[in-house]
């Protein structure tokens, strides 16, 4: 089943909505975390189904993207970065390859089960690196712009 780009759009959108409501997001950070969410997920979309990219591969560039556009976000709105983050992932996360690894073990088809667990946890771990990569390179860019000599060091 193949998803129209929109469509697509449309649901990650309301999805991420959800979860920044849930989470209790400032109202003025709500449209742009939908987009943000949306903008992931319309990049993993892209690549995983119409350039037929790995779901790792798919799922960490749509995360980088996503970090990058949240981590400029919080800047501009002066919030914190995990005010578009967190609700930003939520379409990526493998939530349903591990519900479908668990129930093939339960109902003991236990090649298949692992099998899906082992590529939902390669996806969860995609998540992570994209997050941490994006959040590294700002900090390391963020200390790298702190003058050498500070004020009442005696130099």
């Amino acid at each position: 089943m193949t998803l129209d780009l929109w469509q697509a759009f449309i649901f990650s959108f309301a999805a991420t909505e959800a979860f920044a409501v849930l989470f209790q997001a400032p109202k003025k950070t709500m449209v742009v975390s939908g987009v943000i969410g949306a903008m992931g997920w319309l990049v993993f979309v892209l690549l995983h189904q119409h350039l037929g990219s790995s779901s790792f591969y798919a799922k960490f560039v749509a995360t980088v993207t996503l970090s990058l556009v949240s981590e400029l976000s919080a800047r501009l709105f002066k919030q914190p970065v995990t005010t578009f983050v967190v609700p930003g992932i939520t379409p990526l996360v493998p939530g349903l390859g591990m519900y479908h690894g668990m129930t093939q073990i339960i109902y003991k088809s236990y090649n298949t089960g692992i099998d899906t667990l082992l590529t939902a946890g390669m996806d969860a771990s995609a998540i992570a690196l994209g997050i941490m990569l994006i959040t590294s390179v700002f900090r390391v860019v963020k200390i790298g712009t702190k003058p050498l000599l500070m004020p009442g060091n005696g130099k």
